[in-house]
Parts: C-alpha cells; structure tokens; sequence
C-alpha cells in the first residue's frame, strides 16, 4: 500500500507539473532553481519549491546542489514522456484523466448506493483533454495498419472517392489522421459534445484539412441510409449507454458493401482473478469512470472499460451484422473488430 500512496503522491504533482507549465519552462531553459521557475512561470515561489523538492526527492526531476544553491532539470528522455503531444507512451494524458477521474471518487460513494453514475460532463475538462492526448500518438502511429489489415481496404481509400463516417469523433484527431493518410477521402465526424466539436474543426483547420474533413454535433442516427464506404468506432463502444443501438445506426449508414471498424480495449477474453498490469488499468478506468459515466443515462448497457470480445460479438449481432472479425493487427493499442452489414 506504501507504494501505491507514493504513487498517488507522484501522479498529483506530475498534474501540476504539466498544469503550470513547469515541465515545458524546464524543458525551454535548462536547470533552474525555485525562485527562477516561480518568475518564468507566474507561480509562488514557496509553493514552487516543496514542488522541486518532492520531484527531486522523488527522482522525477534531477536535483543539484551547486555552491548551496539548489537546481533542478529533467532527466534525459523524460521531457518526451511529458510534453511531446505524439508520443505513445505520454506520462502527461494519463496523469490529466487520472486527476479528471480521482476528482469524482466521493461521488462514487452514492452512485454504489443508488446505481446511478456520475455524466461524463461532470469529470471536466481535464478527462476529455487527457483522453484526447492518450488516443492522438495511437492513431498516428497505428491507424493506417489497421485499415491496411482489411484487403482491400486501403486500396478503396487511396482510390481518393471514398466516404468516411467517424463516429464518436471526439476532438477529431482520429478523423484528421484518417485524411491525411488518404489523400482525397472525405470524412464527416460526429459527436454529441459540443466542446468537442469545436475543437475537433480547429483541428481539421490547423492540419490543413477543413476541405475534406468536417465535424458534426449530430446524432449518428440521422445517418441511417447515407451510403458511406467505411464507419469508425474508435475506443467508444464501451461508453456507449445503448451500444446496440449505435452499431445498428452505424451499419444503417453504410453501403450494403461497406463495413464498420470498432477499436477498443484489448482486453483478456474472459475473467481471470489476479491480472497482469494492463487488465489492472482497464479495471481502474472502468470503476473510475468509464462504467459510473455510462450509467448515468436510464437503461444503460453497463458495459465499462474491460469490454470482452464475446460482447462486443453479442452487440454486432443483435445489431443486425452478418460477420464479426477480430483483425490480425500486432502491436497495437487496441483490439480491432471488422464488422460487416
């Protein structure tokens, strides 16, 4: 339990870190000490101390005595980890929705009683930033495999005529990527935030893509009988309070031809007690905050983060699908499903 308090400690300042801005000004100007990061940062300086002092103490941050004068810099490879926005393995999404999620905990405490969860707006900004900057190095780096993993697929998307459907578009990143690896494809995202619908077209604005890629705040089932080539459903199915429903919507808007590709968590296929890290962290985000937001919409699926490949199959084919396939991808973030109508 020891470790795990320290690491609670850690995650707590390594939000203020990124917050404040006091990785980036370390990063920027090299070792510094509390009263030069304080002035460059418009922060207090006592404060600004403890923080240097527990990110030292902690080996977060290098710390040197020189001449009695303290200073203190990152360690090498660690500025990647925080402040490089494509970089997979970012310390920085994950203390930013972690915080978000922490936040919520007392609240949780009456949702156990009454089975009523907590809405996804509730968990602030801090949890839509963190997740947008978790998924965004996944789909640059990953996303063109998945689509070269269905025969096919690409070639149709290079063809440059084809129609994209990004369901649950979030802050369009997933939707950005996708036209800039196709050339030509036009894609429409949709999402029911608006916070995120904004930013999702200041994206697609400073990516030099606004000609082909537009964002909606629409519900995708005002889409039923569009004739899109492909739909994507990326890490959203499992938030989802009627998945049924939105695979339905989402086969209804593509071409009898077309087909459906679901991302989600790569989860074990069925439970098994004592787990291995990764299954740990898709637990923790469900009783944080996957399943409470879910089930604060009435009649609600429940599904939460550790989403099995047998639901996401029991959800296809009540939906209507006529084929389920987990594709052959190695090495990625997450489990992709191909679904045809």
């Amino acid at each position: 339990m020891n470790v795990a308090v320290l690491g609670a400690f850690d995650v707590a300042s390594t939000y203020l870190g990124v917050k404040l801005g006091l990785y980036q000004s370390l990063a920027d100007h090299g070792p510094s000490t509390a009263a030069e990061l304080a002035e460059r940062t418009g922060t207090n300086e006592r404060l600004v101390r403890e923080w240097l002092e527990q990110q030292g103490a902690t080996e977060l941050l290098d710390a040197s005595d020189e001449s009695g004068e303290w200073r203190f810099a990152l360690p090498d490879g660690h500025a990647e980890l925080l402040l490089d926005p494509l970089e997979v393995d970012s310390v920085a999404s994950t203390v930013m929705s972690l915080a978000g999620d922490l936040a919520q905990v007392p609240r949780l405490v009456e949702s156990f009683r009454t089975g009523v969860g907590i809405p996804y707006a509730d968990y602030g900004p801090d949890v839509a930033t963190g997740q947008a900057m978790g998924t965004r190095p996944i789909y640059k780096n990953e996303m063109k495999a998945w689509f070269d993993a269905v025969p096919g697929l690409s070639d149709q998307l290079a063809r440059g005529d084809a129609r994209v459907l990004d369901i649950g578009c979030g802050i369009g990143w997933s939707s950005v990527y996708l036209a800039q690896a196709y050339p030509g494809v036009t894609v429409l995202g949709v999402d029911l935030d608006e916070h995120s619908i904004e930013t999702a077209r200041k994206v697609a604005e400073e990516e030099g893509v606004s000609d082909r890629v537009t964002f909606e705040l629409r519900d995708v089932g005002t889409l039923s009988g569009a004739g899109y080539d492909v739909a994507t459903m990326f890490e959203m199915l499992h938030d989802l309070a009627r998945p049924v429903e939105v695979l339905r919507v989402a086969r209804e808007a593509v071409e009898p031809s077309g087909v459906v590709l679901v991302a989600d968590e790569p989860t074990n296929d069925a439970y098994v007690g004592a787990a291995d890290e990764e299954e740990r962290r898709h637990y923790g985000w469900s009783l944080l905050h996957c399943l409470p937001a879910t089930m604060s919409e009435p009649d609600s699926a429940a599904t939460g983060t550790v989403i099995r490949p047998d639901t996401v199959r029991r959800y296809a084919e009540e939906a209507g699908f006529s084929e389920v396939e987990v594709l052959p991808v190695d090495e990625t973030s997450f489990r992709l499903y191909l679904l045809r109508p």
